[in-house]
């Protein structure tokens, strides 16, 4: 148990460590070479304007984190329910699966100017538009999960008695989990590429609309911050999910892993 907690910690230090590497790297060079701060600017010069710009940032963020995880929430209760849905029956699956593949070749960013159309400028078009791209990759796994239960198992299990529905419920369902809350941290990428996606066209607040505004205004500082925040929050989420995974579908880990 003690050298189990020795290489976790010591994995968690080489992450530190490596992190710390580059930033000095990436510091050293734009000092050396001289970059000028709109087209690359330093990690002092980004940790400066988050100082600066603190409450400004945190404001947006929220706005962002808010509309990023609503999209997730419901991009994965569809997806688990559209996945019981289409295992269950074969005619549902052969009909409607094959659309949202089709539907799933659409670009998701030439949607968003139809649902500011729609909705307007906001919260629901960047809570749509993350559902959307984080539907599709919660969706596969779990159902995938769903249908592929061994041939041999699932005629034993009718030669027992069992209904399709007992079959679905007891077999299929926990069989899947482990493959739908491993896909959440898919989904929560997506989910946040498409709240930014859509703060850059349909809004007037969150970290999309700050990188976008910056940009064009050649603060660059700015920008990197937002994105610094962006793949902070995303990290910490998903470490949050991992726990969760872990203590919800901890039978499905090898002892030690």
């Amino acid at each position: 148990m003690s050298n189990h907690i020795f290489i976790i910690r010591f994995k968690h230090f080489n992450t530190i460590v490596s992190l710390l590497l580059i930033i000095a790297i990436w510091e050293a060079l734009t000092r050396i070479l001289n970059i000028p701060s709109y087209i690359l600017p330093s990690p002092l010069q980004i940790a400066i304007t988050m100082d600066k710009y603190f409450e400004y940032l945190l404001m947006n963020l929220g706005n962002t984190l808010v509309s990023a995880l609503a999209g997730l929430a419901i991009a994965a209760f569809f997806s688990l329910s559209l996945s019981i849905l289409l295992s269950y029956s074969d005619f549902v699956r052969s009909t409607i699966y094959p659309l949202i593949t089709g539907f799933n070749a659409v670009p998701r960013a030439a949607l968003v100017p139809l649902l500011a159309l729609w909705f307007g400028l906001g919260f629901l078009p960047k809570v749509l538009t993350a559902f959307l791209i984080a539907f599709f990759p919660i969706l596969v796994p779990t159902l995938t999960a769903m249908i592929t239960i061994e041939k041999e198992l699932y005629e034993l299990l009718l030669s027992l008695g069992a209904t399709k529905s007992q079959i679905l419920i007891k077999i299929a369902l926990p069989r899947a989990m482990p493959y739908f809350l491993s896909s959440l941290h898919i989904g929560l990428t997506g989910a946040f590429v498409g709240t930014v996606i859509a703060e850059m066209i349909a809004s007037s607040n969150g970290l999309g609309y700050v990188i976008l505004s910056s940009t064009s205004r050649l603060d660059t500082p700015l920008a990197f911050s937002c994105l610094f925040l962006l793949t902070l929050t995303t990290i910490a989420i998903s470490k949050i999910l991992s726990i969760v995974e872990r203590r919800v579908v901890k039978w499905a880990y090898r002892a030690g892993v």
